[in-house]
């Protein structure tokens, strides 16, 4: 079975987090979790391509940076602003 949880309850968790921890560290573990996960998807990160589709706020900056992580792992990446 899938757990899924209302908006309001994930807010209230990343403010808990985001009131404990430097700025931008929370956006930092969603991108390398994003990272890690795109790279199992992959297989191989060396020589993919990769699009990016990003969005206004904060899903769009974990994309961004997930995205940076995977051009440093030698990943062709593209970002698509929408």
């Amino acid at each position: 079975m899938r757990i899924a949880y209302s908006v309001e309850t994930v807010r209230a968790a990343e403010r808990a987090l985001m009131a404990r921890l430097p700025e931008g560290a929370l956006m930092q573990r969603a991108a390398a979790g994003l990272a890690a996960a795109c790279a199992d998807l992959l297989g191989r990160v060396y020589g993919s391509r990769v699009a990016l589709l990003v969005g206004s706020g904060d899903n769009g900056g974990d994309a961004l940076y997930a995205g940076a992580r995977l051009a440093r792992r030698g990943a062709g990446v593209t970002a698509v602003l929408l």
